[in-house]
């Protein structure tokens, strides 16, 4: 099971790289944007408690801060964002 979870997770990340290659995104933007769509996962998981999110991801609960405020420039988080603090 392990296995077919890994292919079909790299099959999806061979297809963003693509997509990404094609469409002329360059790579700090690609990384940017796999990295807050990772990070939006968790914290709509643990409905945005940055504590909760920091210890999944492994990072401290300041540099997660810091990640936060850089995404809030990026409509799609502020969306995300509203949605998840309105619950």
């Amino acid at each position: 099971m392990e296995s077919v979870i890994h292919n079909s997770l790299r099959d999806h990340l061979e297809d963003y790289v693509r997509q990404c290659v094609q469409g002329g995104v360059q790579y700090k933007d690609a990384l940017l944007q796999l990295e807050m769509e990772y990070v939006m996962q968790i914290l709509g998981q643990t409905n945005f408690n940055i504590s909760k999110t920091a210890k999944i991801l492994g990072i401290n609960r300041n540099t997660l801060s810091k990640k936060i405020s850089d995404y809030e420039k990026f409509e799609i988080f502020r969306d995300f964002q509203k949605i998840c603090l309105s619950r």
